[in-house]
């Protein structure tokens, strides 16, 4: 689900994937590993890169806890206006999918 709302000036994005209750996956913690990965801020990363060309101010993620056996992941980015008009959900995307497989290489 892809949510985009305009408030007092500034864009925000927000995406939330379903996933597994974490809470019986506690000794692996996949949801902060991926949480790790996407909210990562140095050289390189996804805050970077959409930082970088003046897309984004800001890059939240984390795990959601919603009910006993389901759980939301969510990624919020707080858009400026020229971020507004990019093509900022392809590029999330396709970052999340080579960070990912880098990692398990």
């Amino acid at each position: 689900m892809v949510h985009i709302q305009t408030i007092m000036g500034f864009h925000a994005m927000e995406i939330s994937f379903p996933i597994d209750e974490q809470i019986p996956l506690w000794h692996f913690k996949p949801g902060s590993y991926l949480t790790d990965i996407i909210g990562h801020e140095g050289a390189g990363s996804l805050h970077s890169y959409l930082k970088e060309r003046g897309w984004v101010t800001t890059l939240t993620s984390g795990v959601q806890d919603l009910a006993r056996s389901f759980a939301t992941f969510r990624i919020t980015l707080n858009l400026s206006q020229s971020g507004f008009r990019e093509p900022i959900l392809g590029t999330l995307l396709r970052s999340t999918d080579r960070n990912y497989n880098r990692k398990l290489s």
